[in-house]
């Protein structure tokens, strides 16, 4: 994934890049149509514009698209920290419905960057900018995933 259209809010260019390289090149995020909005360390911003085919009654978006959003810009907040996290558990709230064809934001920060565990919350906004839902999870650090280096070969913390 190119980043020239992503917002670099204060990460190293080479944090940066890997971030925008994995998470962008996911073929479940680009199916789905998510789109990194900006990273910073500890947040992350992402955006999809439904679909209809990802719809229920009266065009409404289903939940598990909402919940596959909220995992991805948790996961990818938690990752500026240096590390691959992956899920371990989460929970979202929905507080009142998106439609299709239209644009949804999220936005997550890092609650709690721990050396293993990491806890993120999650906003997301629909296209009025009103608040849609809200989330929680648990992520940990996968030590078997490629780490972002330092110039030097040292590992990033």
């Amino acid at each position: 994934m190119h980043c020239s259209n992503i917002e670099n809010r204060g990460l190293d260019a080479e944090t940066f890049a890997f971030l925008c390289d994995v998470f962008g090149g996911q073929p479940c995020h680009r199916s789905l149509g998510f789109e990194i909005i900006y990273l910073g360390q500890g947040i992350a911003g992402m955006r999809m514009v439904t679909d209809l085919k990802y719809s229920t009654g009266q065009a409404r978006v289903h939940g598990g698209i909402i919940a596959s959003l909220a995992d991805t810009v948790m996961s990818l907040a938690a990752s500026t920290c240096g590390h691959i996290y992956r899920t371990a558990e989460m929970k979202i709230n929905y507080l009142k419905p998106v439609f299709a064809l239209t644009e949804l934001r999220a936005e997550a920060r890092v609650v709690h960057p721990g050396k293993t565990i990491a806890v993120v919350e999650a906003d997301f906004y629909d296209v009025e900018g009103k608040l849609a839902a809200k989330s929680m999870g648990t992520f940990f650090r996968d030590i078997k995933a490629r780490t972002v280096k330092k110039g030097d070969g040292t590992e990033k913390p």
